[in-house]
């Protein structure tokens, strides 16, 4: 009795662990910070590392070390500080990333480079059979810039789904005033890219103007089961 008791509670807390993962809006990709001699990438996915001078030392009131026996307060610090990193990781939507940052995605890297907050004029004058937003919304349009890095080769629009996540959290991507029309220059003319091979292009939506404010970009891989996502700010 007393092994299958034990054997239940393992099954029970590896299916707790499996289902705790990817957050709706965690962050799967790697960013790619430029520096003038070379490119560093931070997995998005995991805390940051442990300060190497953090110990299980504190300081006293009389300005002398005291040192935690057990180590059980330090360790219930860093557990806190690592949920707090995994909370606000960068790429998130409560943390998302600047326009311009560079990351790795599948077997791209990309960057929204660009975003037009009120793109109607644009969008409109792209094509004049062009229908104008409804009441209450405006067309907003950001510019992709995407490298291929695998063996193979890759459709830039295929593999990505876009949306714009709205400040009150409505999305706007596939419903039906949410079509901006014929665009410039779009993201969606790029054809397959071999390895090495790079394209951009523009992305629209049309978005609740109340919205924009405080609002992201999303991009998350289409055939993906890894929930692998990322979040640029709109402003």
């Amino acid at each position: 009795m007393r092994t299958i008791t034990i054997l239940s509670f393992c099954s029970v807390a590896l299916l707790a662990a499996a289902c705790a993962s990817g957050p709706a809006d965690g962050s799967g990709a790697s960013v790619v910070e430029d520096t003038a001699d070379s490119a560093e990438v931070t997995d998005t996915d995991e805390a940051t590392e442990d300060d190497p001078s953090d110990d299980d030392t504190t300081v006293g009131q009389d300005g002398e070390n005291d040192t935690d026996a057990d180590g059980d307060g330090a360790d219930s610090e860093d557990d806190a500080a690592s949920a707090d990193a995994d909370e606000t990781a960068l790429g998130t939507r409560d943390n998302p990333l600047e326009v311009g940052t560079r990351i790795e995605m599948g077997e791209w890297s990309l960057a929204v480079t660009e975003v037009d907050l009120d793109a109607t004029d644009r969008v409109m004058e792209a094509n004049e059979f062009n229908d104008p937003p409804v009441d209450g919304r405006q067309f907003v349009l950001f510019e992709v810039e995407a490298t291929y890095e695998g063996e193979d080769s890759g459709t830039a629009w295929l593999d990505f789904s876009w949306a714009i996540v709205g400040a009150a959290g409505n999305t706007f991507s596939t419903g039906s005033d949410d079509y901006c029309g014929v665009i410039p220059d779009a993201l969606d003319d790029t054809g397959e890219t071999f390895s090495g091979g790079s394209v951009s292009g523009n992305v629209c939506f049309s978005v609740d103007a109340d919205q924009i404010e405080g609002g992201t970009i999303r991009i998350e891989e289409s055939l993906s089961f890894d929930d692998t996502r990322a979040f640029y700010a709109l402003d």
